[in-house]
């Protein structure tokens, strides 16, 4: 049970972040006076590449392993 809550805490807040980024994408875009298109592909992509970016760092600072830092980018070539 605790695990579906966990699940559930995590999808919210996922869901909140998303509506955000949504949101000041939309207010750059604007100010910027870029496309709404350009902006969203720019910062979605950015943040969406953020958790592999992370994986390599940590794989390869932290626990020393460049085996998961290679796989980890030949996922993002695919």
């Amino acid at each position: 049970m605790l695990n579906f809550f966990g699940f559930l805490f995590c999808a919210v807040v996922i869901f909140l972040a998303g509506k955000k980024l949504a949101h000041y994408g939309d207010l750059i875009a604007e100010l910027t006076g870029l496309g709404k298109a350009w902006i969203g592909l720019i910062l979605m992509a950015s943040v969406t590449s953020l958790p592999e970016l992370m994986v390599g760092i940590s794989s390869s600072a932290l626990v020393g392993s460049a085996d998961l830092a290679v796989g980890d980018i030949w996922e993002l070539c695919l």
